[in-house]
């Protein structure tokens, strides 16, 4: 929809628009000059279209695998890839009751036992199913870089020669559940072997170059890992039969190998079919490029789906009303909907460059220095990024206050025409869809009139 002309848009306004008191109580600091100054409140539709990003960064927090259909978003396949690394137990033996990792290190005569890999479940996007779910562990063909930015439409070769490394079916119960992949003996005793060995960690990393996560045809669900957590490792269970090098007969013993190293890296592929969704027209798109359907706006930041909201209106009003200075602003989106699947993200920022050229580059591999609505107390120099938030409860909108922000619009300190909402992780396959004029700004400004 083409934007409304000047005199339109100043019409609409004023029809929103009335005297208020300030919530900063500027009718009693100034009761003597009140012929001259009137508090106002407006409403400023936005105009908002939707812009697609092939990509966005999935290296950064957790680690998704498993598959989803959605009518609206598209059929989702995610490949979950990472490394492991082992570090050397300390020299200093444990206190009795408690464990030291890696202090009984494997020798000669130790037997290996067997091999899992455990993780921590942390999000399950996807309808409830009572349906089995597949997943299997291989090796990749090539070595992942822990300096290197991977994003979802990064694919890794899997390597066919070196065949699985474990396989698991599994139902989802609940959210503090481990997902547990059982690793075949050739590889636990490989891992073994290497320990025992004297390898050091990272030769035997750059051996392994990394494991992906593959789930299976029938899969309904995308799951969540945090590899931070503790209890997310892959273990090797072995037996020291024999005292050697200091080390006592022991059972049951086990070496443990982590994910949140700095030097190992993590990330997941998204392999998106949209042929038969509502959004079929976004896989003939260029990457970037603005798009609408059916007067909805549609977000999914893990897709690359964002809402674009165009300021036009609001400059439109500012260069109209004249001698302004802004109370209070909000950017308001919504009522929605209630979903009945996968709700919206629960909070958002809106970025832009400052020279109002969107940067997908530096919107991907830092977000936070693409920020531009930022708000801060008057008179202060500190500043945080302009936080919305979405309120599930009462009003299903997202509400937040960038005053500031859009004062500095209005005397030019920065410049920008279009903002994207984004998440604050973009990595997620929350969604929302909404009507297009759900989007507006609520202004409270006082007016000076003219001293003539």
């Amino acid at each position: 929809m083409k934007f409304l002309n000047r005199n339109v848009i100043f019409f609409f306004i004023y029809l929103f628009s009335c005297d208020q008191t300030s919530e900063i109580g500027i009718d009693e600091l100034l009761s003597d000059k009140k012929e001259k100054i009137k508090v106002h409140y407006a409403e400023i539709p936005l105009e908002v279209s939707n812009i697609y990003y092939d990509s966005v960064r999935t290296d950064d927090g957790e680690l998704y695998f498993g598959k989803i259909n959605d009518q609206v978003f598209g059929d989702i396949k995610s490949i979950a890839y990472t490394q492991f690394i082992f570090e050397p137990g300390s020299d200093i033996p444990p206190i009795p009751g408690e464990v030291s990792e890696n202090y009984y290190a494997p020798n000669d005569s130790s037997i290996f036992d067997s091999a899992r890999l455990y993780l921590k479940l942390s999000k399950v996007f996807g309808n409830f199913s009572d349906d089995e779910q597949e997943v299997t562990l291989s090796q990749i063909e090539d070595t992942l870089f822990s300096s290197a930015l991977y994003t979802s439409n990064k694919f890794t070769e899997i390597s066919p020669p070196r065949g699985i490394i474990g396989f698991t079916r599994f139902k989802f119960l609940n959210r503090d559940t481990f997902l547990t992949i059982p690793i075949k003996d050739t590889y636990g005793k490989f891992l073994l072997n290497k320990i025992i060995s004297g390898v050091q960690n990272v030769e035997l990393m750059d051996q392994l170059r990394g494991a992906a996560l593959i789930p299976g045809e029938a899969n309904s669900q995308i799951f969540g890992f945090d590899l931070e957590d503790s209890k997310s490792k892959l273990v090797v269970y072995f037996n020291n039969p024999i005292a050697l090098d200091g080390f006592p007969e022991m059972d049951s013993l086990e070496y443990v190998f982590r994910f949140n190293s700095p030097l190992t890296k993590h990330y997941s592929y998204y392999d998106i079919s949209r042929s038969s969704s509502d959004l079929s027209l976004v896989d003939g798109l260029s990457k970037n490029e603005k798009f609408n359907v059916n007067d909805k706006i549609y977000w999914q930041p893990a897709s690359g789906i964002f809402p674009l909201i165009d300021l036009g209106n609001f400059h439109i009003f500012a260069d109209t009303a004249k001698n302004i200075v802004l109370n209070k602003v909000q950017i308001v989106t919504g009522p929605t909907e209630i979903p009945n699947t996968l709700p919206p993200p629960k909070t958002h920022y809106y970025i832009a460059k400052e020279n109002n050229a969107l940067n997908p580059i530096g919107i991907i591999s830092n977000p936070e220095n693409n920020i531009i609505m930022r708000d801060n107390a008057y008179f202060s120099s500190e500043s945080d990024p302009a936080e919305y938030v979405y309120d599930s409860i009462i009003s299903f909108s997202y509400k937040g206050e960038s005053t500031i922000f859009f004062q500095e619009l209005i005397s030019g300190t920065i410049e920008a025409k279009k903002i994207i909402s984004y998440p604050d992780n973009p990595n997620i396959f929350n969604q929302l869809v909404i009507d297009k004029n759900k989007f507006y700004l609520k202004v409270f400004y006082t007016k000076y009139k003219d001293s003539n």
